[in-house]
């Protein structure tokens, strides 16, 4: 599903990924885990589009998907939750959801008048909705309400809510946890799961590595910009090294 290939990303004069390679396959999900600083969100970062590679090239599927923009890769079935969840909180959550639909009907003509209208009958954006609304219930019963109050939990399934009304194939998530009560993590993993079940591939980065390894199918530890371990979940749920390091008390 996504393979990136020996890629190097610089901040600045700061070289944050160093010749990093990792691959997705279809069907997993992947955690990414490290300390602060290790590179794990420019990783995401330069596979969404939203930073430049030095060198070193990005496979979608079999695409090639080097230089182009982050709105590209949605429409080439790749999603983005990021950190912080970047919802516009001063519009609705409907309308919200609405825009994680935008790029499957870019370019495709419409009368600007009644464009809402015209959206929604869309049998592709209205199934969408629906499943949505399915999984976050709450969502639904909040519909009209502004995004931005919201609490954090639910402010979190809007941006997951968002990314799934692209019909992805494959979702990068950015510390989905952050923020949040220990019972809406245990919901947000376990939303996970019932994903990739579902046929979504999921590149996760979780601040409960513990948590993410416990869903996770492979994992890949990050340190200082390049990659230093790599296996199973299993495997690296029972090193030694890596228990210390990075595995402390889980909360889900």
């Amino acid at each position: 599903m996504l393979k990136v290939d020996k890629i190097t990303v610089a901040n600045g004069r700061v070289i944050a990924l160093r010749e990093v390679s990792i691959q997705v396959n279809e069907g997993e999900i992947v955690t990414l885990i490290g300390s602060n600083g290790a590179g794990k969100s420019t990783m995401l970062n330069a596979i969404a589009g939203f930073a430049t590679l030095q060198s070193g090239n990005i496979w979608l599927r079999d695409q090639n998907i080097n230089g182009i923009t982050p709105y590209q890769t949605v429409g080439l079935g790749l999603a983005y939750v990021p950190e912080g969840r970047e919802i516009f909180g001063s519009m609705s959550v409907a309308d919200n959801l609405i825009l994680g639909a935008y790029s499957w009907c870019a370019g495709k003509p419409f009368s600007t008048l009644g464009y809402i209208g015209w959206f929604l009958r869309q049998p592709l954006v209205q199934s969408n909705l629906e499943m949505v609304f399915r999984l976050f219930p709450v969502l639904k019963e909040r519909h009209k309400q502004q995004a931005g109050k919201l609490s954090g939990g639910e402010q979190q399934m809007l941006a997951i809510g968002r990314a799934l009304m692209s019909s992805p194939k494959i979702i990068l998530l950015d510390e989905p946890s952050l923020g949040l009560a220990p019972n809406l993590v245990r919901e947000i993993l376990k939303l996970l799961v019932k994903l990739r079940d579902d046929g979504i591939t999921i590149l996760l980065i979780e601040q409960d590595a513990s948590a993410a390894l416990k869903i996770a199918d492979r994992a890949y530890v990050m340190e200082r910009g390049r990659i230093t371990v790599e296996g199973t979940a299993d495997d690296l749920l029972n090193d030694d090294k890596v228990r210390q390091a990075y595995l402390g008390k889980s909360i889900a």
